[in-house]
Formats: C-alpha cells, structure tokens, sequence
C-alpha cells in the first residue's frame, strides 16, 4: 500500500512579497526610533522579542500609533463600532448664557408703558365713578324757614328785583323764569304788612339737572324734566315752597328770563301816562315774564280798565299775539 506524500512546506529561500517586506521595513524603522529616544531620555526600552511571528496569512502589523487607512493597515477593515450606546438616550445640555447689560432705552420704554397702563386704570375707575354719580338722581331737599334776610326794604317797602338776589340763594333751580308782585305801589315797592301784599319768583332747571324725581339706582328717566320751584315773600318773610321735581318742560323748552332792564316803578310811570291815577292805596299787579316777543312786563290794575303789556325795556308796548304768555 503507498502512502501519500506530505505537501512541500513553504520554501524559505523563497523571496517575501513586496507587501511583507515593506511591513519589515517599517517594523525595522520603528525599532530604530525606538532606541534613539531611549538614547536621548535615558528611559530603557524593551528590545523587540525576536520570537515575534508574522501572521499566518501575512497580513500586515498595524501599529498602536499608526492612523487607520495607513499603508500597514489591511484593506476593507470595518469601522469600529460607537462609542455610545444608540439605546440610550442623550441628555440635553444646559448652556449658561452671559448676563447682558440692561438698555437704558428699554427701561425708560418700560416705566412709560407701565405709567400708561396706570393712568389708564385710573381714568376707568374714575369714569366708572362718574357714571354712577350720574345714573343717580339728585333729589329734592325740603325748604328752609322762613327768614327776612337780604329782603330789602322789609317789611313795608320792599323792593322785588333788589331782593331777587335773596331769591335765587333760596332754590337750586338757577333758570328764572317769572316774577308775580301783587300789591305794587306807584314808587315800585310792595307793603308786605298789607294782607294782600305777596311776591313770588319762579324758578326751573335744564331739562335733566337739578332735583329729579326719585328712580331705581343706575336707571335712566323715562323723559326729561325741567321741575319748578317758586320763592314767596309774605308776611312772615322770605321761604321757598317744596319743590315740584315732575314738573315737565313743555313742548317748547323757553329760555330763562334775563335780568330785569327796568323796574316795577318804571311800568307804573307807562301807566300814569296812559290814564293811571294814584288813588290812596290802590296797588297793580305787576308781572315779569318771557312773551313771544320775549321778556316783558304785564300791568294790571284791579277795578280799572288799565291793563297792558310792555318789552323788557318798558318803551315798547305789545299788542296781539306779541304779548301773549305767563309765569308758570
């Protein structure tokens, strides 16, 4: 039986492969450098362990130092794996971010936008405030007493148009809208110790203001009213009478009397000279009030025919539908 011949071993005079020999080469260059820098620092280096095989397949060394892809690396090598685990995972990182120097110009924009929000806030409270004072109405307050303060010529030679002033201090109401005097001697004053003797101002206010008529709390009126209030002179002096709040405006809104431009004296000098005799104790009724034609006077004097009507400036007489009107 022959037997099989082992196969030829690898023949050792043969040449290496330029590959492997440049692998030496560098291995041989390394070793060298290796023993110079043991020269120069004076730390001892291991000399190469000369029963250091090469690889099998001859493949090259790839030193500890040397970069991947460099000539002693072998080809097609993997890459190596991550260094962190895909499953895991990353934190965010906190960046600190330097202070920055605060801006004048953004401050002083702060504090005036700051300053309008307040005043706004304060001009709504206020106007909330106002609002509610308003939607409430002002009511009416009982008279005073009767006084005989600031009536001149009291009591039996009191003159009605310098004691208006007294007059208006006595109502709220600022609209004069009528004087009656009943009672007028020729020289303009009225004896108020006489029983039939009486004075009265009449008084309204703009539709709206002034006492109204009491409503429920933040309700509007149902219609505008003007009220009325009349201050007498009697006997026992100066009071004013309650206040009438209801009393409408009328359909037409009249204006308030101006101040008298002539006084009771000068109408009873119109009617002397129109026939007017002074006869003891006769006295006229004697009216201020708004005509068509606008302020006038009305004289009448009772028991007689001597009745007529003068403009405020008591020269010009009305007739007609001139003359027409009275004190409410």
């Amino acid at each position: 039986m022959s037997s099989t011949p082992p196969p030829p071993g690898p023949d050792l005079d043969e040449p290496l492969s330029p590959a492997l020999e440049a692998g030496d080469a560098a291995s041989g260059a390394q070793v060298g450098s290796a023993d110079a820098d043991a020269d120069v620092g004076h730390s001892p280096v291991a000399p190469p362990s000369e029963s250091t095989e090469l690889p099998a397949d001859h493949s090259p060394v790839l030193l500890a130092d040397e970069p991947p892809g460099s000539v002693n690396a072998p080809p097609n090598e993997p890459a190596a794996p991550p260094l962190t685990d895909p499953s895991v995972e990353p934190q965010p990182t906190s960046v600190r971010v330097p202070a920055i120097a605060a801006d004048p110009a953004r401050k002083r924009d702060r504090a005036i936008g700051l300053a309008i929000v307040v005043v706004a806030f304060a001009a709504t409270l206020g106007l909330s405030f106002w609002a509610k004072v308003e939607s409430e109405p002002v009511l009416s307050k009982p008279p005073a007493p009767p006084t005989t303060e600031g009536i001149k010529g009291w009591p039996k030679r009191v003159e009605p148009l310098a004691t208006l002033e007294a007059a208006r201090a006595a109502t709220p109401r600022d609209r004069l809208r009528g004087i009656v005097m009943e009672g007028v001697a020729p020289d303009g004053t009225v004896d108020m110790t006489n029983k039939s003797s009486r004075i009265r101002y009449a008084f309204q206010s703009k539709p709206g203001e002034g006492p109204q008529p009491p409503r429920e709390r933040g309700t509007l009126p149902t219609r505008p009213y003007c009220g009325k209030q009349s201050v007498h002179i009697r006997s026992n002096g100066l009071q004013a009478d309650p206040d009438v709040a209801s009393y409408p405006c009328g359909r037409k809104l009249a204006d308030a009397l101006p101040e008298p431009r002539c006084t009771a004296a000068h109408v009873w000098k119109y009617a002397i000279k129109k026939g007017a005799k002074k006869k003891g104790k006769q006295r006229a009724r004697i009216e201020y009030f708004r005509s068509k034609a606008g302020p006038a006077w009305r004289f009448t004097l009772p028991g007689t025919k001597h009745r007529f009507t003068l403009y405020g400036d008591c020269v010009r007489e009305l007739k007609g539908s001139q003359a027409r009107g009275h004190v409410p």
